[in-house]
């Protein structure tokens, strides 16, 4: 069952962008030239992301990402992310363009399906107050679409992936709950475009579609 919007927020789009009615299939618009991803000196924090708290004893997400191959382009991704940690601070509320947030305090995972390399494959960040890292598992050839999952296991996270064969085990991020506040984690979903200028043009808007997004 797909949770109840009324709890969702967006962070990184236009103002006034209306929530999904319905959450069991919907897509996210992502600009070119927007990320998610952090190094030692700098934090990026422009991915157009829809998330909500998550619930008291949170154990479980999972959702399936749909890219157009057809209009894909190096890094172009989506997926599931999670935050953990005080939110974002809005510093602008500009109707026109999509609100800059600063980056998210503390720990966040993503993953989903990306374009990379001319194939699609399951991508994985983990970020902590040091930086991130990246790590991606090639999926079969003509394959995009992906069923990910996030999982607690005591004061691990879990990430799994489903393409189309069988779940599979992509990261355990060991230390993702410890030390963590319940009521400072949130959870959703995210689009993001990084390449912004293809042979001298500017990219049009990424669409990812999710379908079957569950969260307890």
């Amino acid at each position: 069952m797909p949770p109840d919007n009324s709890n969702f927020r967006y962070f990184n789009t236009p103002v006034n962008t209306p929530v999904p009615p319905w959450l069991g299939n919907f897509v996210l618009k992502a600009r070119s030239g927007t990320d998610l991803w952090r190094k030692p000196s700098r934090d990026t924090f422009t991915a157009p992301v829809l998330y909500t708290s998550a619930p008291i004893h949170f154990f479980r997400a999972e959702v399936t990402v749909h890219i157009r191959l057809t209009t894909a382009f190096e890094w172009d991704q989506g997926g599931l992310v999670i935050f953990a940690g005080p939110p974002p601070v809005t510093t602008s509320a500009t109707a026109a363009a999509p609100m800059p947030n600063q980056p998210p305090a503390g720990k966040w995972v993503k993953a989903g399906i990306e374009y990379y390399n001319g194939r699609t494959t399951a991508s994985s960040v983990s970020a902590s107050s040091d930086g991130a890292d990246w790590s991606l598992v090639e999926l079969p050839l003509g394959v995009n679409e992906l069923k990910v999952r996030f999982e607690r296991v005591d004061h691990a996270l879990w990430v799994w992936f489903d393409d189309g064969a069988e779940w599979k085990k992509l990261r355990e991020v060991t230390w993702f709950f410890y030390g963590v506040d319940e009521k400072n984690v949130r959870v959703g979903v995210y689009a993001s475009r990084p390449a912004n200028f293809m042979s001298g043009r500017s990219l049009e808007e990424l669409v990812v579609e999710f379908e079957g997004l569950e969260i307890y």
